[in-house]
């Protein structure tokens, strides 16, 4: 008997941006949350798409899902360009102020979020790869 494996969505080159999402969409819901919005999933997608729209086009672009060197930088530079053209598509398309306390709050955000769960994933592979220290 042979074992089936797993779907293609389960594999880990498909968790890094199912992470990412989980990020923008609970930014989301935090940031409805914080100002009392309660106004449905129209309003939800108009807040979520540039995010989704700017950060994916970045990260592509950046390589940082297909390529494990410079990780941090390639980050960096997905953070930095993806929140800019955040509040361009934000400006442009949902007539909303080009830079805001938002853009602050997005990129404080995903420094917690989208660099955390990374460096603890790392942290915890260098800890499991590293040889008991011998006293």
């Amino acid at each position: 008997m042979t074992m089936l494996s797993a779907p293609a969505f389960t594999s880990r080159r498909f968790l890094a941006p199912t992470v990412d999402l989980v990020c923008l969409v609970a930014f989301v819901l935090a940031g409805a949350g914080q100002h009392d919005v309660d106004q449905g999933l129209g309003w939800f997608l108009t807040v979520l798409w540039p995010l989704v729209v700017a950060w994916y086009g970045l990260a592509i672009v950046m390589r940082v899902y297909s390529s494990a060197d410079r990780m941090w930088i390639r980050l960096t530079v997905t953070l930095v360009a993806g929140a800019f053209l955040n509040a361009v598509l934000r400006w442009a398309f949902t007539d909303r102020p080009f830079l805001s306390a938002y853009t602050l709050v997005f990129i404080a955000w995903m420094v917690l979020t989208a660099f955390g769960w990374r460096a603890i994933v790392q942290f915890r592979g260098t800890r499991r790869a590293r040889p008991p220290s011998v006293s």
